[in-house]
């Protein structure tokens, strides 16, 4: 999507240089996503101790994940990768 916005050139270029990217956009868009994830991750935080947890599900999931990645890299084995 093309946007047109006006961003303080100081606040750009020391966004350039600290994020790494070679572009405005780039940045730009980098920063964005860390400010989602940011918020996301605030917004969870705030739900700690408000969300009931069953551990046992919990647990077959983490081991129902652990087989499948077990399965995929023994696939990736097997094709010679």
């Amino acid at each position: 999507m093309r946007t047109n916005v006006t961003l303080d050139e100081s606040l750009v270029r020391e966004l350039l240089d600290l994020s790494g990217e070679k572009t405005k956009t780039a940045a730009v868009t980098a920063a964005v996503r860390e400010q989602i994830r940011r918020a996301k991750r605030k917004r969870l935080a705030g739900l700690l101790g408000r969300v009931d947890v069953d551990e046992a599900s919990l647990q077959a999931q983490q081991e129902a994940d652990r087989r499948r990645t077990r399965s995929v890299e023994g696939t990736a084995e097997e094709n010679g990768r």
